[in-house]
């Protein structure tokens, strides 16, 4: 891998904590392949530090752009001076761009990302019923690529009700003809997606036992850093699993289009 120098351009990811980020592993090499210089480099902040931080990133030639992770999103599209279609539905932005005139520009690209990664993987059916368990940044993302791409049946859990009330009340005024559901059934779930960080840590429990869901139920876990407890007991049972490097994968090519400024 080519060592950066000064001519090198910064892709900083914006985290508290940021010591189970490994995005640069994906991010760095995906760039070098592109004839990019381009380095993906970690930075830790605090929540209460993440405007002057990111005004003063913003400053710098050497920054191609700033990608966000928990739980920088919602604030951070507070902090853009304009944002992309999804990004202004969702309330969330995890991809910014820095204009030549030094503002903010904002795009959601987990939605993206995970529902590419979906259909490669085969596993999003618009028939069936989807359960997305979180509706934090990114299960909002998730839930709207989803409602985007056709899905008619959706059932969303999170531990506090207020942000589902919120993000279903959106859902049904953007997308009227989707069902949405939010009880606490997992028997008729054609697929599962942990949309929450849950399982980042190794001993957290799974959001959900996988015995609960159907034989033919695909699951779906964000999370990128390590296989987790509920992947590792979704695959003893015989369901198919996706894990967050997919979803990477998947928004790489659109966050990177979009720092260069390309449609």
């Amino acid at each position: 891998m080519k060592l950066p120098t000064g001519a090198s351009k910064v892709v900083f990811i914006l985290a508290h904590p940021a010591d189970h980020v490994g995005a640069p592993k994906h991010y760095t090499p995906y760039f070098e392949a592109r004839g990019l210089d381009w380095h993906m480099v970690p930075l830790d902040v605090a929540p209460e530090h993440l405007t002057d931080t990111i005004r003063a990133l913003a400053r710098s030639k050497s920054v191609a752009g700033i990608n966000l992770t928990m739980p920088h999103k919602p604030a951070a599209f507070a902090l853009c001076d304009e944002v992309g279609p999804a990004a202004r539905f969702e309330g969330v932005v995890n991809t910014i761009r820095i204009a030549p005139d030094v503002r903010l520009i904002g795009e959601s690209f987990d939605g993206g990302g995970f529902i590419n990664a979906a259909r490669e993987a085969g596993v999003f059916d618009s028939s069936r019923r989807i359960v997305v368990i979180g509706a934090g940044g990114a299960g909002r993302a998730i839930c709207h690529a989803l409602a985007a791409a056709g899905a008619t049946r959706l059932r969303i859990l999170n531990q506090h009700p207020e942000p589902v009330a919120s993000l279903a009340a959106k859902l049904r005024a953007g997308f009227p003809d989707l069902d949405i559901d939010l009880g606490t059934r997992f028997d008729d779930a054609g697929l599962l997606v942990n949309a929450t960080s849950l399982g980042l840590h190794e001993g957290q429990p799974p959001p959900v036992d996988p015995a609960l869901l159907p034989d033919d139920c695909a699951v779906f876990d964000i999370i990128a850093a390590r296989r987790t407890e509920l992947m590792q007991a979704a695959a003893a049972r015989g369901l198919q699993v996706v894990d967050g490097v997919a979803m990477i994968r998947h928004q790489l090519p659109l966050q990177t289009a979009f720092w260069r400024g390309e449609t």
